[in-house]
């Protein structure tokens, strides 16, 4: 189990090997703010060092939101309505990054710790220097695809994708960027979002005025941004089979608006890759042109859903909107497509919440599914997910809020679970998962040293 506590002397040994540093860097960055030479070269290095230190002294996660609601563990439950199963919830706990499995009654039954540092403890040779974390609060998960055999495929967030056992032991890792989401496809491979460097991507690719060195010093260490995000088909293995970049397949596709409205809001990450899916033949039947094993894709800076050829990576088929922001869009035995609306609340006061979105491709319909009424309100403006259950019921990762939970299609909450990660910040559910109990072959979760 990952232990996120500083000792005193740790705290005080950090501070003493940056004050020197720091104060140097902070006087004459004062000096330079106020016009002295030739201190003046020193104003950025002031607060680059008032950065270093907030850095190194960060008590939890950057990425953690505010608690939104009361209660910890399990607050509801409705065991004659719920969907059979244990829940796999991943995410950053008070003790790490981690997937924890639990119980129709809450009670945790495994434990995957996702260590970076145990994974990559060569990252300062595999990682740009300013992607490598710089303790255990630095690195988050998202995405999971969990395996028969008791491992589970991870990423984490803009680093690299790693398949770990049941007890947590490497199996494998990919050195690349992945991010976001894990999916299975039909014959056994998974669809998992990467990254093409900048400095890969050809001229006729970027904004116009814009160098990849531009580019790059826009991204800086942000650990949620890439320009040219790529779906990769990875074996069971960790071998890349495939690599199609998304901004060249909606370039080539001239969707000008799509790329106006993105690059204007945010240059440095145009698509903003989300999750990829593979296309059933009940939804290519829906779509002219669609193909069965062609890649459902979320765009979410430009609010669309897409389709690309599973064997060049051209771009078939685009919706934009009605969602906004959206996430983990599900494709459903009959072709139709349920879709994680994060919603933008600066919209105006009628958005008050996200919701799950119904979408027929060949009609162009969409409903809301959840909520329904008050008592199945959730909000979460970054990250999501959902699963549409067996049983017709749909388990909901409220992400930011710490919490997954379990509704009826009436609106009826039947299994609710909350964790906060310290007394003002909520733990992060980037993902839950309902499996069956009998999912994990017999002593799959057995550690043996």
């Amino acid at each position: 189990m990952a232990d996120n506590s500083t000792s005193d002397d740790e705290e005080k040994g950090v501070f003493g090997r940056l004050f020197p540093l720091v104060a140097v860097l902070m006087a004459g960055g004062i000096l330079g703010a106020m016009g002295a030479w030739p201190f003046s070269t020193l104003a950025e290095g002031a607060k680059a060092s008032i950065t270093l230190v907030q850095e190194q002294m960060r008590e939890r996660p950057a990425i953690l939101g505010p608690i939104a609601y009361e209660g910890e563990g399990l607050v509801a439950s409705n065991p004659a309505k719920m969907q059979p199963g244990n829940t796999l919830v991943q995410g950053i706990f008070s003790d790490g990054a981690q997937v924890r499995m639990l119980d129709p009654q809450g009670e945790e039954l495994h434990r995957w710790t996702a260590d970076f540092f145990a994974i990559w403890p060569d990252a300062a040779d595999i990682f740009p220097a300013t992607r490598v974390p710089q303790s255990e609060l630095h690195y988050f998960i998202q995405g999971m695809e969990p395996l028969g055999d008791g491992s589970i495929i991870l990423n984490f967030g803009q680093l690299g994708a790693a398949r770990i056992d049941a007890c947590s032991r490497t199996v494998w890792r990919s050195d690349r960027p992945t991010h976001h989401s894990v999916a299975r496809t039909a014959d056994g491979n998974f669809l998992i979002p990467g990254v093409i460097a900048v400095e890969d991507t050809p001229a006729q690719y970027l904004p116009t005025g814009m160098s990849a060195a531009d580019i790059t010093a826009m991204i800086g260490d942000s650990m949620s941004k890439d320009y040219n995000n790529s779906a990769l088909l990875v074996d069971a293995d960790g071998k890349v089979l495939k690599e199609f970049s998304l901004v060249k397949a909606v370039y080539d596709a001239g969707l000008d608006h799509a790329l106006y409205a993105s690059l204007t809001d945010v240059a440095a990450d145009p698509v903003h890759l989300n999750d990829i899916e593979e296309v059933t033949p009940e939804l290519a039947a829906k779509i002219e042109g669609v193909e069965a094993g062609d890649w459902l894709v979320s765009l979410r800076e430009m609010h669309m859903l897409a389709i690309i050829d599973a064997d060049d990576g051209h771009l078939k088929w685009h919706q934009q909107g009605p969602w906004v922001r959206q996430h983990d869009p599900d494709i459903l035995p009959d072709g139709t497509i349920e879709v994680y609306d994060n919603r933008a609340q600066n919209v105006g006061p009628h958005v008050t919440g996200s919701r799950i979105l119904h979408f027929d491709p060949a009609t162009g319909e969409t409903r809301t599914v959840v909520p329904v009424g008050e008592a199945d309100r959730f909000n979460s403006f970054i990250m999501g997910t959902h699963q549409t259950l067996p049983n017709g019921n749909r388990l909901i990762a409220e992400s930011m809020a710490g919490r997954a939970f379990e509704v009826t299609p009436a609106g009826e909450v039947v299994w609710d679970y909350r964790q906060t990660y310290d007394d003002e910040a909520a733990a992060l559910f980037a993902d839950a998962r309902r499996i069956p109990a009998d999912f994990f072959g017999k002593d799959a979760l057995t550690c043996t040293n």
